[in-house]
């Protein structure tokens, strides 16, 4: 199930790419700024939106959908980890950002190149910080992070296909784990997902009943 879920995430990310001409951001004279530098230096989640703000890709694109959504994401899971899981995700958080700097500071940049980019930087800062002992002691938290609707963002599969690859790196037995822990997630934020759009629909057919008509 979670197999064929990520080749339809696939096949949905390369229609995108097929049928949308992909944009070159331009800072139009917008200044480099250095609080915005000192932010990634930082860790800070706000060099994501600086970033976006001189040179703007758009909502679609890395910077917004990824990078600052997933970069809020692991800022609120933190306390939920183990000190060594902590400390982790405070390290690759500011890895991260490390090779975007330079790329902040040109006047102009192709948004596809540019995730290319980020997501390149994934497997490095991750085999840096140890992410297979943190894979050992804290995978069900690193899994909540993610969700099935993010599966179906573009460029996510770059996401996943990165992750699949440093687990594998660990060792067939955290790949094992990986796998797993990874369906769970999946097949968990599906039923999710399905139940709400129940909901929904129950709401639509009989949210009226429990309305009193007017007199």
């Amino acid at each position: 199930m979670a197999f064929k879920l990520l080749i339809l995430a696939f096949f949905v990310n390369a229609s995108f790419a097929y049928f949308f001409q992909i944009p070159v951001a331009q800072s139009q004279g917008r200044e480099v700024e250095q609080s915005c530098l000192a932010h990634a230096q930082n860790g800070n989640c706000e060099f994501y939106n600086c970033f976006e703000r001189r040179l703007p890709c758009g909502r679609n694109y890395y910077m917004v959908k990824h990078g600052h959504y997933y970069c809020n994401k692991i800022v609120a899971a933190t306390p939920r980890f183990t000190s060594a899981g902590q400390e982790f995700l405070g390290n690759i958080t500011q890895c991260l950002m490390e090779p975007l700097q330079e790329i902040y500071t040109r006047d102009s940049v192709n948004c596809h190149d540019l995730e290319h980019e980020a997501v390149a930087a994934i497997a490095p800062c991750f085999n840096q910080h140890n992410f297979c002992e943190v894979l050992r002691s804290d995978a069900e938290e690193f899994f909540r992070i993610y969700e099935f609707h993010d599966l179906f963002t573009r460029g996510a599969t770059k996401l996943w296909r990165a992750m699949m690859t440093i687990a594998a790196n660990c060792g067939n037995q955290y790949a094992r784990q990986f796998t797993s822990l990874a369906s769970e997630t999946l097949l968990s934020s599906v039923n999710n997902f399905f139940s709400s759009l129940g909901s929904l629909r129950t709401h639509s057919f009989f949210g009226s009943d429990d309305t009193e008509a007017s007199p």
